[in-house]
């Protein structure tokens, strides 16, 4: 399944085992049946619903393997019902130590109070999710601790030489082309549409790594636009790609554009991924603004496509040094290891 959160998830998962006297398992519905054990990871793939029923199930496997901590991720493409919410107060009924990381606001009405039952560590990916929750649910986690641990770069990098970023960007265009390219879901906050715009001003090339829906109105109604707008020459939507074949369609661009329709900021995964293979990346930002050297990224102001296009202009084919994010989910980890030791110490 494609969910940023389970990629998440792996990335963290595998971080952890690296460390000494730490045993990571994941436990996770039939659909990854085929994935046994990766990289010191244990993956049992035993749930066979997201129905309540299953809550049966999933205890006795807990009180199976008796692990030290619970650690539930919010939310996935995997979940749905109420049964999620009701994983908590199993992990509270079973008196394990339980922690959760919401990655986005996971609230759908008055029920999900229910994740706070049994809480004691909340993290979170984005600083301000917490403030945004309602006041019930802010109420409800007075007496958790609370951590914001940022997460990084869900991609590899890779390094391509100058032969092999050549060759992989004369297969879409000619010498003196730009060669942009567009990643993650298709959804209205990504701010799709003004990609189309640049496509049509500028000429560049655009590679879309993502997929189209027949069946959604709102995919329908974009591939509509760039048959209407003409641009169908200029755009090749590739779809879903395995990981490295992504990285190194971002390591071959001239520029990664992720025009957020609200702005983009330092939980966004998506941009970590951009950055990390040392690409020029326009973004947008209500908070930033402007070019960062540092990280080769432009922050232009939501819905501003003249700014995008004139940034595109100036910094297009600007690449610094890539940046494998290990160090980073190392230090993810540890950040996770230390809280984790302070519950059981306690």
């Amino acid at each position: 399944m494609k969910c940023g959160v389970g990629t998440y998830t792996q990335k963290l998962a595998m971080a952890l085992a690296e460390s000494k006297n730490v045993k990571v398992t994941v436990l996770t519905d039939e659909r990854a049946s085929e994935v046994i054990e990766q990289n010191g990871v244990e993956v049992l793939s035993v749930i066979r619903s997201w129905r309540v029923t299953e809550l049966i199930h999933i205890a006795k496997y807990i009180l199976q393997f008796n692990p030290d901590i619970i650690h539930i991720q919010y939310p996935t493409q995997g979940y749905s019902g109420s049964m999620p919410m009701l994983m908590p107060l199993l992990m509270h009924l079973l008196r394990k130590h339980c922690v959760q990381t919401w990655h986005e606001p996971v609230f759908s009405g008055k029920s999900s109070w229910l994740l706070t039952i049994g809480l004691e560590v909340l993290i979170t990916v984005r600083e301000e999710i917490i403030t945004s929750t309602p006041k019930f649910i802010q109420r409800a986690l007075r007496g958790t601790r609370l951590a914001w641990i940022p997460a990084a770069s869900l991609l590899p990098t890779v390094m391509l030489s100058d032969e092999e970023r050549s060759k992989i960007r004369h297969h879409y265009i000619s010498n003196n082309k730009v060669l942009l390219s567009y990643y993650g879901f298709v959804a209205p906050l990504k701010g799709i549409e003004m990609l189309f715009e640049i496509v049509a001003k500028t000429k560049a090339h655009l590679l879309m790594a993502c997929d189209f829906q027949p069946n959604d109105d709102y995919h329908k109604s974009l591939l509509d636009k760039i048959k209407t707008m003409g641009i169908e020459s200029y755009i090749t939507i590739m779809g879903f790609l395995p990981e490295f074949q992504l990285a190194s369609i971002l390591a071959a661009s001239d520029a990664v554009v992720l025009p957020f329709r609200d702005g983009g900021g330092p939980w966004n995964t998506t941009i970590d991924g951009a950055i990390a293979q040392g690409t020029f990346v326009l973004t947008t930002s209500l908070i930033a603004s402007g070019y960062n050297k540092e990280k080769n990224v432009y922050c232009a102001k939501p819905g501003n496509v003249e700014e995008m296009i004139l940034s595109i202009q100036t910094y297009a084919g600007c690449r610094i040094s890539s940046k494998p994010p290990i160090s980073a989910w190392r230090n993810i980890a540890e950040q996770h290891l230390s809280i984790y030791k302070q519950l059981i110490t306690a």
